[in-house]
């Protein structure tokens, strides 16, 4: 029967294949690239279906699945070999970019749901009762992360610590990835056990501080490289800084007073099929928001959902919504790993300064987080948990490194 599908869609992949090349050359059409988009997100659903459906056979978290089969299919591997229809392969580089705009929206989008999602699995009670322990946890591991990734960054580049180069690698290991650590959480069913909520508490303080630490950087840098026009005095970043927690404490406050209130209201504007879908958007209008103030958007829809966790209706949003999560999050996934540039691993120079970055930025987090754990009462265990949940890295260490790459910071032969 499995394999009956997979001719089946074989066949249908052949067929639109046969009938975009049919279409012409040249500047593609609305048609033809909405043909192409089809494609494309077929061709990752079933990838990352089978990535996800053999990393479990294997015993490890579906989502490692899901980021491999997207460098699989991805530009930089299969995705740029040619086929009938498309000469530069179905998922060429886009002006430079590993991923098309379009694809880029549909990860946004799939980002925005799962950390909503992620909010409304999340204990309420429990992320307040943690949260303390959450930000020092997410403080220790900035810091000790940027202090050993800016470090390790100049020793291999052979600079001073507080040369540009060295403090944007620093910069690039603070963030862990809330997407990332709050799927695992969420497979694993410990989204809302005391290490959970403390990792997902603390990796959204330090998705916070490290676009903070990106401000006050980019404004050293700018001071350093005279860039009168584009320097920030000391004044501005301290109101980048004081903007970002107040925006995001503020907002947090506010669902957390008022989420009934606002169960309340999305109760009477429809029934049952209608204000699931109120909700989530909900969601995107306040990831809108923080995006537009310089937050990442995620943060926004993971307060949407943390206010609505405790109510009568977010049972039923989840359910509501359990569709749209497993088609867009997979997405969300392998567009990641589209990003990665297998070539440049390859290369004996990016594969050795890779190794080293990524083996200080792993013990960075894991003893930057793992040790306050440990001095707050959780037992050496569960400090180990929390030091190991807050490792993985994502959204955020790739913003960085492409205002790197595009400011002409970092060199492309040591970020691949």
């Amino acid at each position: 029967m499995k394999n009956h599908r997979w001719f089946v869609f074989l066949l249908m992949f052949i067929a639109a294949g046969s009938f975009a090349w049919a279409e012409g050359s040249g500047e593609p059409d609305l048609t033809s690239q909405m043909a192409t988009l089809v494609l494309q997100l077929a061709l990752v659903l079933f990838a990352v279906r089978g990535g996800g459906a053999l990393a479990q056979k294997l015993k490890l978290p579906s989502v490692i699945g899901e980021l491999l089969a997207g460098v699989v299919i991805g530009p930089y591997a299969l995705g740029a070999l040619p086929l009938p229809g498309f000469a530069q392969g179905l998922f060429p580089l886009s002006q430079g970019f590993a991923i098309s705009p379009v694809l880029y929206a549909f990860s946004s989008v799939a980002s925005i749901i799962l950390l909503f999602s992620s909010g409304l699995e999340t204990d309420i009670d429990m992320l307040l009762h943690y949260s303390f322990a959450g930000g020092i946890v997410g403080l220790g591991g900035v810091v000790a992360s940027f202090g050993l990734g800016a470090a390790v960054g100049a020793l291999l580049t052979q600079q001073s610590f507080f040369s540009p180069a060295a403090m944007f690698l620093g910069i690039m290991s603070t963030a862990t990835s809330v997407g990332i650590t709050a799927r695992i959480l969420s497979d694993r069913k410990k989204m809302d056990s005391p290490e959970g909520v403390t990792i997902l508490a603390a990796a959204v303080f330090d998705d916070v501080l490290g676009i903070v630490c990106l401000a006050v950087v980019m404004g050293i840098v700018a001071a350093m490289t005279g860039q009168a026009e584009g320097g920030l005095s000391s004044v501005a970043i301290a109101g980048i800084a004081l903007k970002a927690f107040g925006i995001w404490l503020g907002f947090t406050a506010l669902g957390l007073l008022f989420g009934k209130k606002l169960a309340a209201t999305l109760k009477k504007l429809g029934g049952e099929t209608t204000y699931p879908v109120l909700a989530l958007g909900m969601a995107l209008l306040l990831a809108g928001f923080f995006e537009m103030q310089g937050l990442a958007m995620i943060i926004g829809a993971y307060i949407v959902g943390i206010s609505l966790s405790k109510t009568e209706i977010a049972f039923l949003i989840q359910d509501k919504t359990k569709p749209l999560y497993d088609f867009f999050v997979p997405i969300f996934f392998a567009i990641m790993g589209m990003l990665v540039d297998v070539r440049q691993i390859l290369n004996p120079v990016v594969l050795g300064f890779g190794l080293a970055y990524t083996v200080t930025a792993v013990l960075a987090k894991v003893l930057g987080c793992g040790l306050p754990a440990l001095f707050l009462g959780f037992n050496p265990r569960g400090a180990a948990r929390i030091g190991i949940g807050m490792v993985p890295r994502g959204e955020v260490a790739l913003i960085v490194a492409g205002i790197g790459l595009s400011g002409g910071i970092l060199d492309p032969s040591i970020s691949g």
